[in-house]
This record gives structure tokens, sequence and C-alpha cells, in this order.
């Protein structure tokens, strides 16, 4: 259970609260409260994107017709059902995404297909959350074996590098503007 609240999100989210402390402290309440007006938002959209691995066995795949939007279009939704290693059960949508840049969700489809008649183990690597009350699932961005994932694939570096980019650039702003705001002595 310790692991989950070490994870790189639930950090970012107690620096951002650590800095609006830090910044109350110094006689800056209003700058304070921009801080977290400004990172609790952009926390939680790095958190929707960011990837996470799952490993565990495909238990079934499905594709689904979406209901007519105002037009009359329907559109084909794949769904991939896995229990990872705690048995624990994961809906996942099969959608192509151009954030992660991803445009094979056939392949992957196929993939899970695959793994699904051999009943092999796999580790998925998913963004996004489950809302029950949106109806809204996880997206796969890639599928592969389970002991020859590659964790670090060129996609999750990129973001994590961009990510890197983004946080020492919203910590370093407030910083700034909190120096050149407190009057010299």
């Amino acid at each position: 259970m310790l692991q989950a609240w070490l994870s790189f999100g639930y950090l970012v989210l107690l620096a951002i609260l650590v800095l609006a402390f830090i910044l109350w402290r110094k006689d800056s309440p209003l700058l304070a409260v921009v801080a977290l007006l400004v990172g609790l938002p952009l926390w939680f959209g790095w958190e929707y994107a960011r990837p996470t691995w799952t490993t565990g066995i495909i238990t079934g795949t499905e594709v689904r017709r979406s209901d007519p939007d105002s037009q009359g279009r329907t559109t084909d939704i794949e769904y991939i059902y896995m229990r990872n290693r705690s048995d624990r059960g994961l809906e996942l949508i099969n959608d192509d995404t151009w954030w992660w840049l991803k445009r094979n969700s056939e392949r992957v489809f196929n993939d899970a297909k695959t793994a699904q008649s051999r009943n092999t183990e796999m580790t998925l690597m998913w963004n996004r959350w489950r809302s029950t009350l949106l109806s809204k699932y996880p997206n796969v961005i890639a599928i592969r074996p389970a002991g020859s994932w590659r964790v670090w694939s060129v996609r999750a570096i990129v973001f994590y590098a961009l990510s890197l980019v983004l946080w020492l650039g919203y910590f370093y702003a407030f910083f700034r503007v909190s120096r050149s705001s407190t009057p010299e002595a």
C-alpha cells in the first residue's frame, strides 16, 4: 500500500502542496492560492495522461457499436478485459490517440485477442482513469508479453522528459515570482 502513495504523481502533488505552504508562510497568501489554482488542475491533467503498466491475463475482448450521435453516425469501440496478478479486473478501451502517437489500434487488439486465446500473461501500458459516472475507460497504448516488456519505451521517456520540463518550469516560476515580490530588507 505504501508503494502506491510513493508514486511520481503523489510526490508531485505533495510538492505542490509544500510549495503553497511555503508561499503562505512567506506572507504571500495570494501567490499560494494562485500556485494551488494553477498546480492542482495541471496535476490532474498530468495524472490523466500519465502512463501505467499492468501485467495479467487477457480474459476477454469485445467490439461494441456506439449509440448514434446527432448526425446518426456510429463507431465501433474495442474493449479489452484483463485480470492483473492480484486477480483484480480491469476494463480498457483501444482507441488511436494523437497524444501518445498511437495509430495501431488494430494490431494492439489483434495481440490482445491472440493473448486471450493462448491464455498468456501480457503487460499493457495504458493511460486515463476509469469513471463509472461518465462511462469512461482507460485506453491501451501498447501491449507486450510479460517477460519482454521494455518499461521505458520511447513514448514513456518523451512523456517523462516533457513532464520534467513542465514541473521544473512550474516550480521555478513560482519561486522566481515569490523572490521578486518579497521586499528587500
